[in-house]
């Protein structure tokens, strides 16, 4: 009975070991990946900037930059008050791209309407002074996200030479650059390399993540303990 207790407690007291090194290596990757997007977004708040497209309080879906004019609006309207419809995004007055099962906003004023779909941004770099003129959409329909698939991204970017640049991708495979572009759709703030700081709580998680681990190496300590103890009153 001694040697099974004392099997007994050695094997919790691994296991307990294992998976308080498991929960540190975590923890570690998380708090590494957290500061390497800390440095990054510095990095590029010091390099960039996005200049605001608002007048009167509206940004208005009609814009023209270095002659290259888009416009965003509601196609077949199906009722005035909820304002349901698909989002088409046109290019020099030819579509570029429908969004379907968007819900737009009520009372729209201006670019307010499509939020989750669709934003206009300028960026400029502070150094050079060059503009760029960034469309962000999000083109997975509302029924797939209720169906957990990956969600969707297109960006065009517009330079001051009027080069019109569109790239598709999702939180997998976008560049740090459309890590910015993408902020805000959806009322959601993404990171590169990881989402953990803009996340409500996320530090707290982190902190009782690692608290965790520590509780699970002492209790693998305690186990080898009584182990011990067990094994030296066999021995005496």
């Amino acid at each position: 009975m001694t040697n099974y207790t004392k099997k007994r407690f050695r094997y919790l007291s691994g296991l307990l070991f294992v998976i308080g090194l498991l929960v540190f290596m975590l923890v570690a990757y998380f708090l590494i990946q957290s500061v390497r997007e800390t440095f990054y977004q510095s990095r590029f708040e010091s390099k960039y900037e996005f200049i605001s497209l608002e007048e009167d309080g509206e940004v208005d879906p009609v814009q023209v930059f270095h002659g290259v004019k888009v416009n965003t609006f509601v196609q077949d309207e199906e009722d005035s008050d909820k304002k349901t419809g698909n989002i088409i995004f046109e290019v020099k007055d030819v579509p570029e791209a429908k969004l379907k099962g968007f819900k737009v906003h009520s009372d729209p004023k201006g670019m307010g309407a499509f939020t989750d779909a669709i934003q206009y941004k300028v960026m400029v770099e502070k150094e050079t002074g060059k503009e760029s003129f960034i469309v962000a959409m999000k083109t997975s329909p509302q029924s797939e996200m209720i169906n957990s698939k990956p969600a969707k991204y297109r960006t065009y970017s517009v330079n001051e030479n009027g080069i019109i640049k569109k790239n598709n991708f999702t939180l997998n495979t976008k560049s740090k650059m459309e890590t910015q572009w993408i902020r805000g759709l959806s009322g959601k703030k993404h990171g590169y390399y990881t989402n953990l700081p803009y996340q409500k709580g996320g530090g707290l998680t982190l902190m009782a993540t690692a608290i965790l681990g520590i509780l699970l190496v002492i209790g693998g300590i305690w186990f080898r303990r009584k182990a011990k103890m067990i094994e030296s009153g066999q021995a005496a």
